[in-house]
């Protein structure tokens, strides 16, 4: 008995929650412009990334940092006996380099991130997608996005 309710009572809210989701589907849907493919862009962010002017000055930073946190982490070890507080110690310097790694890459990301906004005004552009998402459609803007990163560095 308590199944048969359980049962009636999901298929009437999946009844009710279906008739919602197609009333509000129709109404954002005549309310919404029509996308065209001229309007939505692609863009293959890891080639924006890798493009960066300062990329490899700040990747040999990073290697830097982490063949310095990864003997600090070494030298941490070692002092300790007990395995925990030698899995702490490492864990703490592992936490460290991948705070120093975000704080020197994320001006890198910041900078891909307005150049590609400018690129998307520039051409009008509705919505861009990574180009990893997308298999048919869209206007490819990777290598405006590369040339607005060369010339705003």
């Amino acid at each position: 008995m308590k199944k048969v309710l359980m049962l009636v009572i999901v298929v009437s809210i999946l009844a009710v929650s279906s008739a919602s989701f197609g009333a509000a589907k129709k109404t954002s849907a005549a309310s919404a412009p029509a996308a065209t493919f001229d309007n939505v862009g692609i863009v293959d962010m890891n080639e924006v990334f890798s493009s960066h002017p300062k990329l490899n000055q700040i990747l040999q930073q990073v290697n830097n940092i982490g063949r310095q946190k990864e003997n600090e982490a070494r030298a941490a070890a070692e002092k300790e006996t007990d395995t925990a507080k030698k899995a702490q110690a490492v864990q703490t310097k592992r936490m460290e380099f991948e705070q120093e790694r975000q704080k020197l890459t994320a001006p890198i990301y910041r900078d891909c991130q307005q150049a590609l906004r400018e690129v998307a005004a520039r051409k009008k552009l509705v919505l861009v997608f990574d180009k990893l998402l997308v298999l048919i459609g869209g206007v490819d803007i990777t290598q405006d996005v590369i040339q607005q990163l060369a010339k705003s560095k």
